[in-house]
């Protein structure tokens, strides 16, 4: 299976996720940082206060990404660290950027360039600064003003060393988890107009850095990135799980994309006529085609299930059932779900509104093992087949998609290195480089190294595929 020439391989990271960014983390300048302090909020009692130490061993990291013949690689802006501290002035021209903080990411971007390396950069991957959570975060429309601002000194620090940008992350599984489970900071469970204007503030926010980007650099390719996630009746012959089905599917997946391809933010029926849902849904100013590139996470699908319980809850719940093998997390693995999306979930947001053709990356995708954190020599987890099968069925299945007429441009695995994910903490290992944490040792799986003949190589030998697929 051979790719289209020129094809991104790469990989992907977030900067809480594996900076252990000594600034941040010693004066607890995110909400993720003091989230991670309160007891039970890690199910397995781990923080991120060192993660990868990738703040100081980037230069390192990135001798693996040389190795692994990557020429694609996704970092994020820590938001709370780059910030200097300008809370005692209310005058808007104290909000600057920390010009440490800049050197660094500079010097990390700059040493992407020196290797050839095309760069993705995230403004917004769910850390907020402390002192904007602790007025409400995303939930007041002040956040707007400050994430567009952040987006231009961003631009205008960084835009000559940045190849694609993205706004924000998952919005909507930020707004899931962080309103309606509970799991993220602030902890809020099944509070869906919160959610919901999370929503409204991040369409804004999105439009707003959107347009500071292109203020800067009107060539810049910006987007946002689209959590996909395929969703499935429990019972396909229980027509109560098909409405939780659909309710899920259009909010989680099209809400956002069908508000950037239209300019409006629209609520399902009857969802629509609760007068607050309303009041949240309408028109966004700017908003409309502020997307050049289409960025697609994919991990799994995920089965629906309706709830017969008062308070009526349209969207059910989560089935704890699984039709197909799962990994450590519980996630189906469905490349299905991949060439489907590619080929026809996705495509009304293939083209803007005036029938031009969005170029597509996926920013994520990846398996997760589990490992205590606390693990340090020995062969755990080096031998990685289901990894490797789970990788090469997903790239035959975008293939397929790219031979079908999709305009797929790149594939960015997640993650480059096994790091903190979020409430899962450090147990959940999704790197290609295995991470031995207490003495923050790397060693790469065998995936890593089947990873790198492909990008070598920009195809997958089918053989291999069928081998590999047939090990497991």
């Amino acid at each position: 299976m051979t790719f289209p020439r020129g094809f991104l391989w790469g990989a992907a990271t977030s900067h809480f996720q594996v900076e252990g960014h000594p600034k941040e983390i010693a004066h607890r300048l995110s909400d993720w940082a003091r989230w991670t302090e309160e007891a039970g909020r890690i199910s397995d009692n781990t923080t991120a206060d060192q993660a990868c130490q990738f703040y100081e061993r980037f230069e390192q990291d990135l001798l693996l990404v040389k190795e692994l013949n990557l020429n694609a690689f996704r970092i994020s802006f820590n938001w709370p660290a780059l910030l200097q501290d300008w809370r005692n002035s209310s005058d808007e021209k104290a909000r600057v950027l920390d010009p440490k903080q800049v050197e660094y990411y500079r010097r990390l971007l700059g040493a992407l360039r020196e290797q050839g390396i095309t760069t993705f950069a995230t403004l917004f991957h769910f850390t907020l600064p402390e002192f904007l959570a602790e007025s409400g975060g995303w939930e007041n429309s002040a956040v707007v003003d400050e994430f567009e601002h952040f987006a231009r000194l961003c631009a205008e620090a960084f835009g000559d060393l940045v190849d694609y940008w993205i706004t924000i992350n998952e919005p909507l599984a930020y707004a899931y988890q962080s309103f309606i489970s509970g799991l993220w900071p602030p902890g809020k469970k099944a509070e869906y107009l919160s959610a919901f204007r999370v929503i409204r503030n991040m369409l804004e926010g999105h439009a707003r850095a959107y347009h500071a980007i292109k203020a800067v650099n009107q060539e810049a390719m910006i987007s946002y990135t689209m959590h996909w996630r395929p969703f499935f009746p429990q019972n396909k012959f229980n027509p109560f799980d098909y409405i939780a089905r659909h309710f899920r599917d259009y909010v989680f997946n099209h809400l956002f994309p069908e508000a950037v391809q239209t300019g409006v933010l629209r609520f399902p029926f009857p969802l629509s006529t609760n007068p607050f849902v309303a009041a949240i849904a309408g028109r966004v100013d700017g908003l409309k085609d502020t997307c050049d590139y289409l960025a697609i996470n994919y991990y799994t699908r995920e089965l629906s299930k309706f709830r017969f319980e008062w308070p009526l809850d349209l969207f059910g719940e989560r089935s704890d059932k699984a039709e197909f093998a799962t990994n450590d997390m519980g996630w189906e693995v469905f490349p299905n779900g991949l060439f489907d999306l590619l080929t026809r979930d996705t495509m009304p947001y293939q083209k803007d509104s005036k029938g031009r053709k969005r170029p597509i990356v996926i920013t994520e995708n990846g398996y997760a093992a589990t490992f205590a954190a606390e693990l340090t020599e020995g062969d755990w987890s080096l031998s990685d087949h289901t990894r490797i099968s789970y990788l090469l069925a997903h790239l035959e299945a975008m293939h397929q998609a790219i031979s079908a007429g999709v305009d797929v441009r790149g594939y960015l695995y997640w993650s480059l290195l096994d790091n903190f994910e979020w409430s899962e903490g450090l147990r959940a290992r999704f790197g290609l480089v295995r991470v031995s944490y207490p003495t923050q040792e790397r060693l790469l799986r065998e995936s890593a190294s089947v990873y790198g003949r492909i990008a070598k190589n920009n195809s997958v030998e089918i053989g291999n595929f069928m081998s590999v697929r047939g090990n497991d």
